[in-house]
């Protein structure tokens, strides 16, 4: 199944800009986001939509595409998203441009990508991971 994705670029005007893209699988394309939290929003619906696809078993799945390979000019890291239930998170970057699976939760796999191209994202844009559960005593 394809995977929505969010993608930081860093610009070369010598500034310390960065672009933010979201991969929708539905239109095959980069929708630019105005903000790193933004994206992260728009990446977090697309991978909604895509689960309520997939529960539904719904034939518009089979049209559904991945991102492209990264284009080999500049600075980029990127975060997919997967739909089901249980999230799962692959990231790749401009030194490393084949998907690797991350462990982790979604705040983490955020952190790192931010990382790898020098974005400092605020803090209130990083979704905060789930308290631990306690776990039962055995008897």
């Amino acid at each position: 199944m394809s995977q929505p994705s969010l993608r930081i670029t860093r610009l070369d005007d010598g500034a310390e800009e960065f672009a933010f893209d979201v991969w929708n699988p539905a239109t095959a394309t980069y929708e630019p986001a105005d903000s790193f939290e933004a994206a992260m929003t728009r990446v977090s619906r697309l991978a909604q939509d895509m689960r309520e696809l997939w529960i539904s078993r719904d034939a518009t799945l089979a049209t559904l595409a991945g991102p492209p390979a990264p284009a080999r000019d500049g600075e980029f890291a990127e975060l997919r998203v997967t739909a089901q239930a249980q999230r799962h998170y692959d990231i790749r970057s401009f030194d490393q441009p084949e998907w690797t699976h991350f462990r982790g939760y979604i705040a983490q796999a955020a952190e790192r990508i931010a990382g790898e191209v020098g974005y400092v994202p605020p803090a209130a844009a990083i979704p905060v991971p789930p308290a631990p559960r306690m776990q039962a005593k055995s008897a």
